[in-house]
């Protein structure tokens, strides 16, 4: 296998990904990261701090705040403050956006599903399995 192989491989995900959503970026007034942070949002609802999003998803401190803060004002999501800690505040979709988060759910759902066209389900498991395997491999690294 070459060794870009891997990388070309991102690239097109990454080109693919984004031109499913210019249509809904369009629409709805958003960026691809503000569209990123709302489907994180929706689909972790336990990971719900800016610190969430930036580690889990490796977007910039910067970006995600300023993100954060022009989703507040278009009025997609609100934050609390933490019971235990103050310094923590929660971020949580606001309901009235739900049918617009709904067709960005959608949309992801249907890249997915372009993906993953013409797959088996024993395929599909044993991509899962040889991904789990590379993640680990990749984990186990960064520990050192």
């Amino acid at each position: 296998m070459k060794n870009n192989s891997f990388l070309i491989y991102g690239k097109h995900f990454r080109q693919f990904y984004h031109q499913e959503f210019q249509s809904l970026c369009t629409e709805y007034d958003l960026s691809q990261l503000e569209i990123d942070i709302l489907l994180f949002l929706k689909n972790n609802p336990s990971f719900n701090t800016a610190r969430d999003i930036c580690l889990m998803r490796g977007f910039a401190k910067s970006n995600v705040s300023k993100a954060l803060e022009t989703l507040k004002a278009k009025g997609y999501i609100f934050s609390q403050e933490d019971a235990e800690s103050r310094k923590v505040h929660r971020l949580f979709l606001k309901p009235e956006k739900e049918a617009a988060i709904q067709k960005l759910l959608e949309c992801q759902k249907s890249c997915f599903a372009v993906m993953l066209q013409g797959f088996s389900e024993k395929e599909l498991e044993l991509f899962r399995s040889l991904m789990q395997r590379v993640d680990e491999n990749m984990v186990c690294r960064l520990k050192q």
